[in-house]
């Protein structure tokens, strides 16, 4: 009977501990080396976060891109809707 709650507590320890997220997921690290942003994002389709590293251009670049992309569909719809 101690053996099977030891097992039991022992296997519940480690897939608790297996389920846990990265450390730092909820905030940026910032690289000292390099100066890149790194930040852990989920990919469709998976649980398991990806860590990404940008420069703060390559994100401005990107947050140019993605308002671009909104205010092109955005005027789209407007003209649609007459």
């Amino acid at each position: 009977m101690n053996f099977k709650l030891l097992s039991l507590i022992a296997f519940t320890t480690i897939l608790a501990a297996c389920s846990g997220k990265p450390a730092n997921t909820a905030g940026n690290t910032a690289n000292q080396e390099n100066g890149k942003i790194c930040t852990y994002e989920k990919v469709t389709g998976t649980k398991i976060g990806t860590r990404v590293c940008r420069s703060p251009e390559q994100m401005k670049e990107e947050k140019v891109a993605a308002d671009r992309a909104m205010k092109t569909l955005n005027r789209g719809q407007a003209r649609g809707s007459n």
